[in-house]
């Protein structure tokens, strides 16, 4: 009897020590994972959405399932820099930037197979335009002399920062490649009191 007592505590053990090892490993495994899969903000482009040093989860298994106004982790370009911007334009969208009144952009949107156009309404651009303020589009997606029309061509995607003024984006850089693109960055990880999914106010409005 006092033997398959001792038994049972000695299993009763085991069970506790595996239990232990397991906790261990999710305290040391959960917070390198973190970090193996996430991205630190640099820089203030996606201000106010974004700020610098903000850590976001990159989720890489649905990257070829980007929707419009996603956040995203990307490059222009082979050998370029990864960026943090918002998609603006999928393949089949056009896009224009048209400038009202000689400093105010206007982002106007014609879905894939669509005929209506549509303003991009995001209070961010409009609190931070800065001295950003050339029409666009030219055939590859950047800023011009003109406001124009352009076609966002397959499997390719049109980005721009939520800070108008101080981002450098498809302006510039036109059109990102769906192969350049490394993940959707939809929740942030730090700092701890905004964790949790990033707030989506970015929408389109019938234009006037």
């Amino acid at each position: 009897m006092k033997g398959a007592r001792r038994a049972e505590r000695s299993r009763s053990w085991r069970v506790v020590g595996w239990l232990a090892i397991v906790l261990v490993l999710v305290i040391v495994l959960v917070p390198v994972g973190a970090l193996t899969f996430s991205v630190k903000v640099s820089g203030r482009s996606m201000s106010p959405t974004l700020e610098e040093g903000d850590r976001l989860l990159m989720d890489v298994v649905h990257r070829h399932e980007i929707r419009r106004f996603d956040l995203v982790e990307a490059s222009f370009g082979q050998g370029s820099f990864r960026v943090v911007k918002r998609v603006i334009g999928v393949p089949g969208d056009r896009v224009r930037i048209e400038i009202l009144d000689g400093s105010v952009p206007r982002v106007t949107l014609r879905p894939a197979g669509s005929s209506r156009t549509y303003v991009v309404r995001n209070q961010a651009w409009v609190d931070q335009v800065g001295s950003a303020i050339t029409p666009c589009c030219d055939e590859r997606g950047r800023e011009g002399l003109q406001a124009r029309w352009t076609t966002i061509p397959k499997a390719s995607y049109w980005l721009l920062g939520d800070n108008w003024g101080g981002s450098e984006d498809s302006r510039k850089f036109g059109f990102v490649a769906a192969a350049d693109i490394g993940a959707r960055l939809n929740i942030r990880l730090t700092p701890f009191g905004r964790a949790g999914s990033v707030p989506q106010s970015v929408r389109l409005a019938p234009a006037d």
